[in-house]
């Protein structure tokens, strides 16, 4: 192995960094080509609301607003004619949102392992290379250290969040 990288080991964590706008300036197109076809769709859809002679629902409005907050303002006005039907004696919106945050409250635990086992496999990995790394052991092994104390507190707050659910 050419020993620059072993020398120079924290230019991986600057080089990655750095990628992260060129990666989203590679998907940049992409992007604007969903939204293209996004609206062609709602044209498409107003064209048959035309077609019909009826008023087409607000959402489908919204998306040929543009922007990229007409999901956010067709998800409140969907959330305030919840809001409405549950004023006028329907109920189901509430129902609707406890169960979701039972089912958010019961994959705590499991983000929680996710994070637990990542850490583990970062640790584990810092220790092999400070016993296999000839020179600058000793910074693998720092970083090994932090790994596995942030793999300890990862595994306490998954235990707490399996068995005691909070």
């Amino acid at each position: 192995m050419y020993p620059f990288w072993e020398g120079h080991w924290w230019l991986i964590i600057i080089l990655a960094a750095l990628a992260v706008p060129i990666v989203q300036a590679l998907f940049e197109p992409w992007r604007r080509y969903l939204d293209y076809r996004e609206r062609r769709d709602a044209i498409e859809t107003l064209k048959v609301y035309a077609a019909q002679n009826k008023e087409p629902p607000p959402a489908v409005l919204a998306a040929l607003g543009g922007g990229r907050g007409w999901r956010r303002r067709a998800r409140e006005a969907a959330m305030n004619a919840a809001s409405v039907a549950a004023d006028a004696g329907m109920a189901w919106h509430d129902t609707q949102w406890s169960g979701r945050s039972s089912r958010w409250q019961s994959r705590v635990a499991l983000g929680r392992w996710n994070w637990a086992i990542f850490a583990g496999a970062i640790c584990a990995g810092f220790a092999y290379a400070s016993q296999h790394v000839q020179h600058d052991a000793d910074t693998y092994m720092v970083v090994a250290i932090i790994a596995g104390a942030l793999t300890l507190a990862g595994v306490l707050s998954a235990l707490a969040a399996t068995f005691l659910r909070f």
